[in-house]
């Protein structure tokens, strides 16, 4: 694995340089919690839920 570095200018960090696997396990996180925030935004707003076997017994599956 590449270690990770900070690239500055001056004393002010700018950039960063990692390895891409890193940098792609830190999106999946972002993501997860991304989809975790909006999915509880929409429970606490929604009201009405049916159980599963009410959804299958009014869609008729």
């Amino acid at each position: 694995m590449i270690k990770t570095q900070i690239v500055k200018e001056g004393r002010k960090p700018i950039a960063v340089l990692m390895d891409y696997k890193e940098y792609k396990r830190l999106k999946e996180i972002e993501e997860d919690k991304s989809d975790y925030l909006s999915a509880l935004e929409v429970k606490l707003k929604n009201k009405k839920w049916k159980s599963h076997a009410q959804l299958k017994k009014e869609l008729g599956l």
